[in-house]
Order: structure tokens, then sequence, then C-alpha cells
């Protein structure tokens, strides 16, 4: 099943704790029914940052199990779609994106790589709470929500 959209890591981090853009996700995810990639850079990214916030204080260990346990329902359920990733193609797309982008407005190689996989794996809209990411998304051509 190829997935209907593709979320970065902020999007999916506000999917599955509270945070000030939790509502606005799942707001975007119940209008849309859209099922989202998951690949493996968001596994880790996402699982990463989940541990840091808990690790931080502004998330119980409880908090962060029950977050671990909400993506791999939504990946059972669908919502969530495993994605396959060509990283040869990746980061020479990323790379691309670099030239094309880099030199006018800054580029974080996490935002590179999230916005070279959505193009690579044939989404149309890109999902973000991330101000650059998002600018970086949109130049590349891609719908950009929520």
């Amino acid at each position: 099943m190829a997935a209907d959209a593709y979320p970065d890591s902020s999007f999916l981090i506000s999917l599955h704790r509270t945070d000030t853009h939790h509502a606005e996700a799942h707001s975007f995810l119940a209008r849309h029914a859209a099922s989202l990639a998951f690949t493996p850079l968001h596994r880790i990214e996402v699982r990463n940052a989940l541990r840091n916030v808990t690790a931080i204080g502004e998330m119980t260990e409880a908090e962060c199990r029950l977050a671990f346990r909400q993506i791999e329902e939504d990946l059972r359920d669908e919502i969530l779609v495993h994605t396959a990733i060509e990283w040869t193609n990746v980061f020479r797309r990323a790379e691309q994106l670099s030239a094309d982008y880099a030199a006018a407005a800054g580029q974080r190689t996490i935002d590179l790589l999230h916005v070279a996989i959505a193009l690579e794996s044939g989404a149309k809209t890109f999902l973000s709470f991330d101000t650059r990411q998002r600018k970086l998304a949109q130049a590349a051509g891609l719908k950009v929500k929520p």
C-alpha cells in the first residue's frame, strides 16, 4: 500500500504526544483520512525525540511507552505505512536540494533528507510544523499541510 502523504518527524511527534500541535495533527488526519509514509528514518528520529522529551521531564515514561504503542497500532491499522527507501537515490536528491536551496535559505541535513524521501517516494503532500522544512518542501514542488 502506498502512502497518501509524507509526514516529517515534527508532525508524527505531535500526532503521538500532547504538544502545541497535537490537536492540529489529529484534526488534519481526521479530515483527510490519509495514510502516512513511515520510514526507517522516522522510526529512529521519532522514537529518539520522544525519549529525549522524556529525559528532560516533558513526558513521563508511561506516556513515552504509550506513544510507542500508538505508533505500532497506527502501523498495524495502516494509518502509518512502512515505506521502503532507496537510500542512494535519497542522498542524491538531498544533495540536489542542497545545491538548489541551501545557499539562499540555509538547510539542515535532516530537512533535506525528509524532503528528498518525500519526493523519491512519490508523495504529493508534505506534512510538517517546521517552518524551514515547510518552505523547502514547497520550493521543491510538494503541497504543504496542515
